[in-house]
């Protein structure tokens, strides 16, 4: 697994290698994993869909949080930005949903 660009193994092995990529690129706040790569069956990728979001994600978003250097904002959710848009109507005077 260490010979490739790629992540891939288990999940502590996904979330192990994608901790080091502070390392040399720094704090980041987004992650692209592909999922469907090599025209895998849609019942495989929709399983890692699954495993990445359940096992994967929560532990990486812990990690990243407690080692955030000082002075470099959360990572912005949908939620965040929603409550953003909706308070930015709100200054406004427009309609919140």
């Amino acid at each position: 697994m260490e010979q490739t660009t790629l992540t891939v193994g288990t999940p502590e092995q996904v979330i192990e290698k994608t901790l080091t990529f502070r390392e040399y690129a720094g704090d980041y706040q987004r992650q692209l994993f592909v999922v469907d790569g090599g025209g895998i069956p849609l019942k495989t990728a929709l399983e890692q869909i699954d495993m990445l979001g359940e096992e994967v994600v929560p532990v990486l978003r812990e990690e990243f949080a407690r080692n955030r250097p000082a002075g470099v904002p959360e990572a912005p959710t949908h939620a965040s930005l929603l409550a953003a848009r909706d308070a930015e109507r709100a200054r406004a005077g427009g309609p919140v949903p």
